[in-house]
């Protein structure tokens, strides 16, 4: 989508990792924050100064000075929040959350308060609220809401060099889904993996270091030439004797159905690169219970 610059100033409510992080990233990109508040003052104190902005007592005096307000607290508090500044003076501005699971649909009575509503998801791992923004640039933003919304956010968005991607309201958790996937899942087969190593009488500092080139190289692959064409491996290749003994060795009932239920997503792939192949038996493999 295409962006017009126009002038905002950024009220942040929450001072977490999120909230921190993209006050700073937009500061330095010359964006316009007028400060932040949260309900741990010195959250908001303490992000604040490493911002080089305004901290604010009080939700009312935040509101009064930002045409725009970031909500970037946990998920939990977001319709709490909007609930209490729906009820304020708030026509005419765009309230914005950062959850990723979450959409703008949250933003319940919306026309009743004349607030205009969006929200976007950086992808990106917040791990440090002093650090993350170093690195942000390489971030995919995500956006939804308004069109009036979007188009009041578009000032924000041509200072900073991130790719934005709109996509429709009713599909944010269906994408959410999908970055956690690529993410935390991943997170937990690596676990699994490493600790089958362990299991085999390998110390966990070799088994990362074994892990390692493999990973990379897979990833890098993935990236370079898609995943079908990266795909390898015994189920690729229509070795049933492999994954049967893969199967045996997996004792854990847990380890054992997640070996099942990424083999069946391979299986798939694998029919889609090899179309000309035959994969039933080890479709049926592993559809039995252990």
């Amino acid at each position: 989508m295409k962006w017009r610059r126009i002038h905002i100033e950024i009220g942040i409510i929450g001072a977490g990792r999120v909230g921190t992080t993209m006050g700073k990233y937009i500061m330095v990109h010359g964006g316009n924050v007028q400060g932040f508040y949260s309900r741990t003052p010195d959250s908001a104190r303490e992000a604040a100064q490493f911002c080089n902005t305004n901290y604010f007592k009080d939700l009312d005096s935040l509101i009064e000075v930002s045409d725009t307000l970031f909500i970037t607290t946990n998920d939990g508090a977001i319709k709490e929040i909007w609930d209490c500044i729906a009820k304020k003076n708030v026509k005419g501005k765009v309230i914005c959350h950062f959850s990723g699971s979450l959409s703008s649909d949250i933003f319940s009575n919306k026309e009743s308060s004349g607030a205009i509503v969006c929200s976007v998801h950086p992808i990106y791992a917040f791990s440090n609220k002093f650090t993350a923004y170093q690195n942000l640039t390489e971030a995919l933003f995500t956006v939804e809401g308004d069109a009036e919304a979007l188009k009041r956010m578009q000032e924000v968005f041509a200072l900073l060099p991130n790719r934005i991607v709109e996509i429709p309201t009713n599909a944010k958790a269906k994408y959410h889904a999908a970055a956690s996937i690529a993410s935390n899942q991943v997170t937990g087969l690596l676990w699994m993996a490493i600790e089958l190593l362990k299991e085999s009488g390998i110390t966990e500092e070799i088994a990362y270091d074994m892990l390692e080139p493999l990973v990379k190289n897979s990833i890098d692959t993935i990236f370079f030439n898609g995943c079908k064409e990266a795909l390898t491996g015994p189920i690729e290749r229509g070795d049933l004797g492999t994954v049967e003994k893969h199967l045996k060795a997996l004792e854990k009932p847990l380890w054992n159905q997640a070996y099942r239920a990424a083999g069946s997503l391979v299986t798939e792939l694998a029919k889609e690169k090899n179309p000309d192949k035959d994969y039933g038996e080890i479709e049926q493999l592993l559809r039995e219970s252990k």
